[in-house]
């Protein structure tokens, strides 16, 4: 695995990095992240492990060999799609969190996130699974 390191990026790009307030630097991990994770998903590359959505903690997994490799909540067998599918069958945040009481709003946040930005494999996440029903 290729790690990127700051003499790899331009002096300037760099200094602004570092000059930015924190808020910002997170901001701008967050979109180096997704553009990675997106490249990725174009470039025919599977994410095996755990993929990091939010600032502090990884909750959205894909792990072979658990669910189909689909996107997961962390440490759970609870696929994306899934609660893509309730919720847009009417099912609430709060009765998603009762449903599943070992998931949190974060997690619910993060697959809402995962959802808009991986909208196409959710979606075909979901077909599949209607068709095999």
């Amino acid at each position: 695995m290729a790690v990127l390191h700051f003499n790899d990026v331009n002096e300037q790009v760099a200094q602004a990095y570092l000059k930015a307030p924190l808020a910002q630097q997170q901001r701008v991990k967050r979109i180096l992240e997704e553009a990675i994770l997106l490249w990725m998903d174009t470039s025919g590359f599977q994410a095996i492990s755990t993929q990091a959505f939010t600032e502090n903690e990884a909750i959205i997994q894909h792990t072979p060999n658990v669910c189909g490799g689909e996107a997961c909540i962390r440490q759970t067998r609870i696929p994306v799609w899934m609660l893509v599918s309730l919720r847009s069958q009417g099912a609430t945040d709060n009765e998603l969190l009762e449903e599943y009481p070992s998931l949190t709003q974060t997690d619910l946040e993060a697959a809402w996130r995962y959802y808009q930005n991986h909208q196409n494999d959710i979606e075909r996440a979901i077909a599949k699974q209607d068709d095999d029903d």
